[in-house]
């Protein structure tokens, strides 16, 4: 009877790695940082944000400006048949006026309030978006990252289930093993490679999104790490949403149009008071009778309209910008609660993910690979049959890609922490 030596599963894994290593040595693994950071300097998305945040921003400058003044010149009560002189009819003259509305007490300081504050809040609506997009970008190449991992899973086990036919194979041309052993192992040998197809789908797939997010060509190639350590977590739910109440950019931003709608509020207010017109006259004379010596005239005077209609609009207003405030606030506090949910599903999927991929790491996945050696080896010399070997060889598949996929998970769900935290999370582990 035929027997063949155990192979040595780490020495070839270890060869595969070197040459993906040399392969990709000619360039450095993107850094995902350096990614999100370019696709925010690139992101149309964004400059579309910036550029309204600064037209919020200048036209604040100039929110609490009062009207312009008025200047005018009048030639007055001349005779047709005198014109362009001055007449010197008593009531002809040349007469200068000023006027200036003045605005009620406080109108121009919650004027440039609103104006600032409706800035601010577009400046975290903006703080916001880049940190949806760094979500975005991360969990892109996190993605892409895991997908090519399991294809060199799914590579090297393709090579394991070769030398598993070549076993089964002399142990079928012995005589002592049936054609089934070979065919099982065949079609989990080309299923195997079938499934290269989808990766290679995958891969195209995820760096077009990834290309798009940083406004690159779409045919943009990515390196992304052979190997990777899990993330342990950082601090607790309870750290996170203390922290997210001060850091998440959408929190500020919700509590801002509050602000924004309360102090709208009090402008509508004021803007029911009339304003006040202020006015003065200089009227130039050249009358000169024993009557009138033609003493030039100065006229002041003021005007305030009566508050019939803006009366009501302003309150109307008022009212209105109360209710917006209320409304603010009920939905401030609906996404506190949202974010507190997120936050504690994003916990517990990082804590499980971390937790799992180190018992696969450090337990599983060592005991799996001595447990289809010593199977293969016993297949061999007739003290094993062929279902235990088999076994073995799938659930050694089915543990290297919970254990990537477990790992990836990590780095993921830190992603998500950060974003919904507005922060990257920080913190011994809980």
């Amino acid at each position: 009877m035929k027997t063949r030596a155990t192979p040595t599963w780490w020495g070839a894994l270890a060869a595969q790695v070197l040459c993906l290593a040399l392969a990709t040595s000619a360039r450095a693994i993107d850094d995902p940082e350096q990614l999100a950071e370019e696709a925010l300097r690139a992101n149309p998305g964004l400059e579309m944000l910036r550029a309204r945040t600064s037209e919020l921003d200048a036209l604040a400058g100039a929110s609490g400006t009062w009207s312009d003044p008025v200047v005018g010149i009048e030639y007055a009560n001349v005779p047709i048949d005198e014109i362009p002189s001055l007449s010197k009819h008593p009531m002809s003259a040349l007469q200068f006026q000023a006027q200036q509305t003045i605005p009620s007490w406080g109108w121009s300081r919650l004027r440039e309030e609103v104006a600032e504050s409706r800035t601010l809040a577009s400046e975290h609506g903006l703080a916001e978006a880049q940190s949806r997009l760094r979500r975005e970008v991360f969990g892109l190449y996190w993605k892409l990252a895991r997908s090519r991992m399991l294809e060199q899973v799914t590579r090297n086990h393709i090579s394991r289930t070769e030398e598993l036919l070549e076993a089964a194979r002399a142990r079928y041309e012995s005589g002592v093993a049936g054609q089934h052993q070979l065919l099982r192992l065949g079609l989990l040998r080309d299923r195997l490679r079938d499934a290269l197809g989808d990766f290679t789908r995958v891969d195209r797939v995820l760096s077009a999104a990834l290309s798009r997010t940083l406004s690159r060509d779409e045919e943009s190639a990515f390196v992304t790490p052979l190997e990777l350590e899990p993330q342990p977590v950082a601090g607790s739910v309870a750290e996170w949403l203390a922290r997210a109440r001060e850091e998440r950019p959408e929190l500020k931003r919700l509590e801002e149009l509050i602000q924004t709608a309360e102090r709208s509020a009090e402008l509508a207010r004021i803007d029911g008071r009339p304003d006040v017109t202020l006015w003065m006259k200089y009227r130039v004379r050249t009358v000169d009778t024993d009557l009138d010596d033609g003493t030039d005239q100065v006229t002041a005077g003021f005007s305030i309209p009566i508050p019939w209609g803006s009366a009501k609009r302003s309150r109307a207003e008022q009212a209105a910008q109360l209710q917006a405030a209320r409304g603010g606030r009920a939905r401030l506090e609906a996404e506190r609660d949202r974010i507190e949910s997120v936050l504690t599903a994003i916990h517990a999927r990082w804590t499980r993910a971390f937790e799992q991929a180190i018992e696969y790491r450090e337990r599983l996945a060592p005991t799996a690979v001595a447990t289809l050696e010593a199977s293969l080896s016993d297949y061999s010399v007739g003290r094993a049959d062929f279902a235990t070997l088999f076994d073995a060889e799938v659930a050694l598949l089915e543990l290297e890609r919970t254990l990537l996929g477990a790992t990836v998970e990590t780095h993921i769900q830190a992603a998500e922490a950060e974003a919904s935290i507005g922060a990257a999370p920080r913190g011994g582990r809980p």
